[in-house]
């Protein structure tokens, strides 16, 4: 349920940026993560999440990142690009 609510609430935010044949991603431009890149969580036992897409919107001074987690496909997580740059709680999975 929650993972659908989320979901939702993702398509409501792209939706004005990415009309016709445009993804969500690509109105990212610039340096950081990309599309499948992979984090880890800095707390023991976390899950790995994958990028899925990347979205800037007015409402908030950096993109958003949805993950989703790699052991567990449905769950989804949506957080600020600047979460993701705090090295205490993200870390880039190789």
């Amino acid at each position: 349920m929650a993972q659908s609510i989320a979901a939702n609430l993702w398509n409501r935010m792209a939706q004005p940026f990415g009309g016709g044949s445009h993804h969500p991603q690509s109105k990212y431009n610039g340096d950081g993560p990309s599309v499948g890149d992979r984090y880890a969580q800095t707390t023991d036992g976390a899950p790995v999440w994958v990028v899925e897409n990347i979205l800037r919107v007015a409402a908030s001074r950096y993109p958003l990142v949805k993950l989703t987690s790699e052991k567990y496909p449905d769950m989804l997580k949506i957080v600020s690009l600047s979460t993701l740059a705090d090295h205490d709680e993200f870390t880039r999975a190789h």
